[in-house]
């Protein structure tokens, strides 16, 4: 099996500050995609059927994007957001310190019961 790259410094500083950024997002920011969809549409003063004609979007796929009924594919959030004049940014936010994530994942490598059905692609190294 191939390697896992420990990446580049570049690729290294990026994630560092990623995290730094999430770390201080507000609790707000958790909201669900509808919520948020919804809450600038308001702010623009557009209806569901204006987005819809702007976006390319049916009216009813909003209405239900926006009530949490249906999750969209990437491709329409863009569409959408596009529509309310937003750029669509989607940054990964760990759920825990990353430092007890690896720690957790060499763990998994200490069980003597191990097999190679982890999710990671290889051993660490040591």
């Amino acid at each position: 099996m191939p390697r896992l790259s420990r990446g580049s410094v570049v690729q290294l500083q990026a994630i560092n500050e990623l995290i730094r950024y999430v770390e201080r997002a507000p609790k707000a920011a958790a909201h669900p995609t509808g919520f948020y969809l919804r809450a600038l549409r308001g702010k623009m003063r557009m209806s569901q059927a204006q987005l819809a004609r702007r976006s390319g979007i049916d009216q009813g796929q909003i209405a239900r994007i926006e009530l949490g009924k249906v999750e969209a594919e990437l491709k329409t959030l863009r569409k959408l957001f596009g529509a309310l004049f937003c750029d669509l940014l989607i940054i990964p936010k760990p759920r825990q310190h990353l430092g007890d994530a690896l720690a957790a994942r060499n763990a998994e490598w200490e069980r003597p019961d191990h097999g190679h059905t982890s999710l990671w692609a290889d051993r660490p190294a040591r």
